[in-house]
């Protein structure tokens, strides 16, 4: 099963100072591949300077993820229809909209721990999909 994964997780996972579920912790690297909209790696590189204040290494974490063979990276271009669309209906942010519409096209689950992801698109937290899926 791929997923979407939020750039809220990749952020937890890579800093150390974020204190996260044992479920989540072992949700780090995701077990399946992932599907992200290209806004991600700008997402998790600008969270992680605000965080680490290290803006070269957080630039090379942002980029690492993206790297990944796990990790396919879609076109914001392709997205913005479908990202209009859904950030009107269920009232998201702009940059949570582009992983609705990854979701939507690919048929996937975000997992997330933004509240807005969890609340208005259906997203689950790692925690949660790691619980309901065998993985605890």
């Amino acid at each position: 099963m791929a997923l979407v994964v939020d750039a809220s997780v990749w952020v937890s996972a890579a800093d150390d100072a974020d204190t996260l579920p044992p479920q989540a912790e072992r949700f780090s690297a995701p077990p399946c591949g992932s599907t992200t909209p290209a806004i991600a790696r700008p997402k998790v590189a600008c969270a992680l300077s605000r965080r680490l204040r290290d803006a070269a290494r957080d630039r090379e974490l942002a980029d690492g993820l993206v790297q990944s063979p796990l990790i396919t990276e879609m076109n914001l271009g392709s997205l913005l229809v479908t990202a209009l669309t859904v950030e009107t209906e269920v009232f998201l942010r702009a940059g949570d909209a582009f992983y609705a519409a990854v979701a939507t096209n690919k048929d996937r689950t975000i997992i997330s721990w933004d509240e807005e992801l969890l609340r208005r698109a259906n997203a689950m937290t790692p925690s949660a999909w790691v619980t309901e899926h065998g993985q605890d």
